[in-house]
């Protein structure tokens, strides 16, 4: 049963993409064979020749991560479109005898087919992959929500409304402050406005790359201010109030995103300070920030 339900999900994937895979398949195989194929001249035949080889391997391995929806396929996207631009490039003016204001128009023209291929193919990676890991997401936000409620259920009124410093919100802030996350992104699914970014694009690269993969490994997260829209006001007056406030406001904002995964899988949500993420990263980042938080309450 479950094989068949896998194959019925397989066909019923967007005719867009079945057409990308295709004319990919196509592309790779070709790319590929010319590269296995081609005699060694010399040093640029080669230097074409490994070219046609990585652009073939590559986007084989794209239309495979598309089809079995996996995270390893956006690297390779970048890796195929950077060899199809230096390898076309190369052919046109070293192999070809191109003027250079020839080869620039080439590098040009690949440059907006790699663009293509980039954007089409981490659409469909995008809703693969949040599709395909949507349950268990589900599962271990779920598991970071009782953890929290756990936490906080049987504080007294004063532990709850302590501070355990001057700068460090209260159990109550603090799920004051998670209520407003998930109403935040709970309204960005609707199609309300989303949060600033609020760090400049260099310094928002290198937090891609360096921090995001750590926090949503489960890492401490390291001091940072919350967006003016996040930050408590006071805090629910009970720990009962909090709870109550707590749960509504995560189970409506799962069920929005549960409608976008199945309506647009492929959409992003703005986080303040990694920018725009997949709604896959998005569940992963929740459920870190929930345990983030745990770890601030008083014990």
């Amino acid at each position: 049963m479950h094989r068949l339900a896998d194959w019925r999900e397989l066909l019923a994937r967007p005719k867009g993409e079945w057409l990308y895979v295709a004319l990919l398949t196509l592309f790779g195989a070709n790319a590929l064979q010319n590269g296995v194929t081609a005699d060694l001249l010399g040093t640029w035949e080669t230097t074409v020749r490994v070219g046609n080889v990585v652009i073939g391997a590559s986007a084989l391995g794209i239309v495979a991560a598309v089809i079995t929806r996996r995270r390893w396929g956006f690297p390779l996207l970048w890796l195929c479109s950077a060899a199809m631009v230096y390898t076309g490039s190369v052919a046109a003016w070293k192999l070809g005898g191109a003027p250079t204001i020839q080869m620039m128009g080439t590098a040009l023209m690949l440059m907006f087919i790699s663009a293509a291929l980039i954007w089409y193919g981490t659409r469909r990676l995008h809703a693969g992959v949040t599709q395909r890991m949507w349950p268990v997401l589900v599962e271990h936000h779920a598991a970071a929500v009782e953890e929290y409620v756990a936490a906080i259920s049987g504080m007294s009124v004063a532990t709850w409304n302590a501070r355990r410093a001057a700068d460090a919100w209260s159990a109550a802030e603090i799920t004051e402050h998670l209520v407003r996350t998930y109403a935040q992104f709970a309204g960005e699914a609707r199609g309300k406005n989303s949060l600033r970014v609020r760090v400049p694009p260099v310094r928002r690269l290198l937090i891609r790359l360096f921090v995001k993969p750590r926090l949503l490994a489960g890492r401490i997260f390291p001091r940072a201010r919350a967006p003016r829209e996040l930050r408590p006001t006071g805090g629910p007056a009970t720990p009962a109030d909090g709870v109550a406030m707590f749960r509504a406001a995560g189970e409506g904002c799962i069920r929005d995103l549960q409608v976008m995964t199945v309506r647009r899988a492929y959409r992003t949500m703005v986080h303040p300070y990694f920018g725009a993420i997949p709604l896959y990263e998005l569940m992963e980042f929740a459920s870190q920030h929930i345990r983030h938080h745990r770890r601030q309450l008083p014990s």
